[in-house]
């Protein structure tokens, strides 16, 4: 019999799994176990989708004609810091003669075992490790209903399709938006993150754009033979002082429902009593768990998902976290009496009454989908000593689980409709038949018992009170609730059908990404965060504004989610996806390669001596080092520009090694330097710097001319009040009859020449950047030097 390679998806569940087959050797990243198994395993993802120069080396540099770019084969990469682990794997397989793919119960967990058999070109015999926990039973089951590999290909082509679609849809609008803002910053763009950005913008400005606004609600004491009673006005729809939503909004007609029922009698037009039940609530899935761990605990989304995983990976008293379904199989159903079991053993609340015999609407298969979720539940592994975090998420996760185990809730809806002077008057009540799973909750929902009436019985009003309200605005999103909704994406999107498509199991990412895009927004300054909330930063909103329509709505993202359900289930294939989301990328790309930004995007825009623009780029070998570039620059041999205070400064040059010699030390020679403030504007300074105290000289015509600052000007003390320096005359560069005014310290205004005197201080015109010496601190001499002509 040959060796059976088994690959986890990452280190410590290889190690588990290694043993429960039972460890007898072990190698450098693989154990040796009973029965002919190896046991090894990947890092997450070992391979990684090529960057686009690699498709072809002139998509290094970021152009507009070579938009979009869709590859005709995928090519993947091995991840640098996995290279060693795949060359373990590469190895096993040689002398293995079948796979067991024991990737996490998900698609990225599909995809990320097959990625790496297909990229090592194995195409032997392979089956399919399928569990949501790590406990012993869990694992045995799975060992035996182990399946064919090839069963799960439709999960593995949507987790390809996901991954590809990421990639065409980031890079290339990506690319066009930067372009569309001269590269000044990168704007990103995703098929998840964009419309998530969106959901922000959106209710930042219905919040912002709300207006508060005064309503009435008027309160009765209704008097019966059996008992007073409270009852709310029931304004007719026709009733003047309502506004749209039914609400009273004339203080005014309150005052005359007020006067016109006081002290008068009238009758019971209605009773009724209603028996509702409510079911427990699902079980937990991941964002669901993360906003219910912040709203009690305080905690962070990627703290709870981290203590979950930890409880999931290293304790195994859970199932796996990152599920995106709330239901269960049906056949996990007769694990309950053992899970139920290691409750009562530790004596949670509530686990000595719950029902084994109970099965909730949570246990529905045909709800789960075709890749296997379920919702999140305890294991049959006490847990060990847990820290007080692990133990608030793992008590979540067991109360909800336990509730499943009690009757539904039953409760009497009562209401009284009485009439007095022609006006309705309701009160509502509630009378509590069976608690049930609601004996588990923190809060307990009180009675609220109305009198035995029945109808026509006399009634009368006794006193009538108004309490002012006034319209809320909706809460801003925190990190939990912004998943919530990128869950219940559904409840964000209008057109009936795809709401109805999208409510059950689907939303934009998925439990495992969310986190990270989130993060992302933030580290792009597309949102911040200030205390619990997030908030959407200008940046951010702008983005939204000008980015293709379609790509930033959430329910044609979720569509797309939806689509890879389909080829999960068989429904939808590879190719059709691809070619519908690449007609769509098509226009995307051409939508942000149009786009017109503002300058608070794009940054104040600089046109180079040539008339094309200039792009600011970071160097690729020197961190926090930039230069400029034209965008027309191989056309036209513009050079590359260096970076002046985040402007273009003077084209990057090879310095002479000759030139003019210097009239004023007869030792060195003269250097045309191009001026970093003004393109285009050139001076000659000697080559022995500032060692030789040479003046700089003006530049007529290509060859060396006059001292900028002439050494027999005129100079006076700086009228500055508490200043001691002197102040120079110098002549202007551009005309040569305008003159003003330069202190010896750098930091004091410019002033005008007032019949060889210093006079009023310079004003400069803001809009055309005149200023800048003015904003600029104090230099070195030797800045100060080559600059001082730029002032003049």
């Amino acid at each position: 019999m040959g060796i059976t390679l088994l690959i986890a998806e990452k280190p410590s569940v290889g190690k588990d799994l290694a043993s429960y087959l039972g460890i007898v050797g072990r190698g450098k990243g693989y154990y040796k176990c009973k029965g002919d198994i190896v046991c090894t395993w990947c890092v997450g993802h070992i391979l990684e989708q090529a960057d686009p120069h690699v498709y072809n080396p002139r998509f290094k540099r970021w152009r507009a004609d070579d938009l979009p770019i869709i590859p005709d084969e995928w090519i993947l990469e091995p991840i640098p810091r996995s290279r060693e682990q795949l060359a373990i794997i590469e190895g096993l397989l040689k002398n293995s003669d079948k796979v067991i793919n024991a990737g996490d119960p998900e698609r990225e967990g599909q995809l990320i075992i097959d990625e790496v058999l297909d990229y090592l070109g194995y195409t032997g015999p392979a089956d399919r490790l399928w569990i949501s926990a790590l406990d012993v039973r869990t694992i045995e089951k799975g060992f035996k209903s182990l399946k064919d590999n090839n069963e799960f290909r439709n999960i593995k082509d949507a987790a390809i399709c996901r991954s590809n679609a990421d990639w065409l849809v980031g890079i290339n609008v990506t690319r066009g938006l930067t372009l569309a803002a001269g590269q000044n910053n990168v704007l990103s763009a995703g098929r998840v993150q964009t419309p998530t950005l969106a959901l922000v913008v959106d209710r930042d400005r219905e919040i912002e754009q709300f207006t508060k606004k005064p309503y009435w609600v008027l309160r009765a004491t209704v008097q019966h033979p059996e008992g007073n009673f409270v009852a709310t006005w029931e304004p007719d729809e026709l009733t003047s002082g309502l506004d749209a939503e039914g609400r009273l909004v004339n203080p005014a007609v309150a005052e005359q429902v007020i006067a016109k029922v006081s002290g008068k009698d009238g009758v019971v037009k209605s009773k009724k009593d209603t028996l509702k039940r409510k079911s427990p609530p699902l079980p937990f899935l991941l964002s669901d768990l993360q906003k219910k761990a912040e709203d009690k605990f305080g905690y962070s989304p990627k703290q709870t998902l981290d203590i979950g995983q930890g409880l999931y990976e290293k304790h195994k008293v859970l199932t796996y976290m990152r599920t995106e379904c709330r239901y269960l199989p049906n056949e996990m159903f007769e694990d309950a009496p053992r899970v139920l079991a290691t409750l009562r053993a530790q004596n949670m609340d509530g686990a000595h009454e719950a029902d084994p015999t109970i099965q909730s609407p949570a246990w529905n298969t045909k709800k789960q989908g075709a890749e296997a979720h379920h919702g999140i539940i305890p294991t049959e592994v006490k847990p060990p000593r847990l820290t007080e975090e692990e133990w608030n998420i793992y008590q979540l996760v067991a109360k909800r689980f336990l509730k499943q185990f009690y009757p539904d809730y039953q409760y009497y809806s009562s209401s009284i409709v009485a009439e007095v002077e022609e006006e309705l008057w309701k009160g509502s009540g509630i009378a509590i038949k069976d608690k049930g799973w609601m004996v588990l909750n923190d809060q307990q929902t009180k009675e609220k018992l109305l009198p035995r009436v029945k109808k026509g019985d006399p009634v009368g009003i006794e006193q009538v009170e108004k309490e002012q309200k006034f319209t809320k605005p909706p809460s801003r999103f925190t990190e939990a609730s912004l998943q919530v909704a990128m869950t219940e994406v559904h409840k964000y999107v209008d057109d009936p059908v795809i709401k109805a498509r999208l409510k059950e199991n689907s939303g934009i990412g998925t439990s495992a990404t969310r986190t990270n895009i989130i993060g992302e927004l933030q580290n792009r300054t597309y949102l911040e965060k200030k205390g619990k909330v997030l908030i959407s930063t200008p940046l951010g909103r702008e983005l939204i504004d000008k980015i293709h329509p379609s790509l930033k709505n959430p329910g044609m993202t979720a569509i797309w989610e939806d689509a890879l359900n389909r080829i999960c289930e068989g429904d939808l294939d590879r190719e059709a996806f691809m070619a519908e989301l690449t007609r769509r990328m098509l226009n995307m790309v051409r939508y942000a390669l149009a786009t017109r930004f503002s300058e608070k995007v794009t940054g104040k825009i600089y046109r180079c001596l040539c008339g094309g623009r200039l792009s600011r780029l970071e160097s690729k070998t020197k961190k926090g080092r930039f230069f400029w570039v034209c965008d027309a620059g191989e056309e036209k041999g513009c050079p590359l520009r260096s970076d002046y205070n985040g402007a273009p400064g003077a084209a990057f040059m090879d310095r002479p090694e000759t030139g003019p010699k210097c009239p004023h030390c007869e030792k060195g020679y003269l250097i045309r330097y191009e001026s970093n403030r003004r393109m285009g504007s050139y001076f000659w300074a000697c080559s022995t710097g500032k060692e030789g105290k040479c003046p700089l000289l003006r530049d007529e015509n290509g060859t060396p001319g006059e001292p900028l600052i002439d050494p027999n000007a005129a100079k006076v003390p700086c009228p500055a009040e508490g200043c001691k320096k002197q102040m120079t005359r110098i002549r202007s560069m551009k005309n040569a009859n305008f003159y003003f005014w330069k202190c010896e310290n750098a930091s004091h205004p410019l002033r005008h020449d007032n019949n060889g005197q210093p006079g009023d201080i310079m004003n400069f015109d803001q809009r055309r950047g005149d200023n800048r010496q003015q904003q600029r601190p104090a230099q070195n001499p030797t800045v100060a030097k080559k600059d001082a002509a730029d002032q003049a």
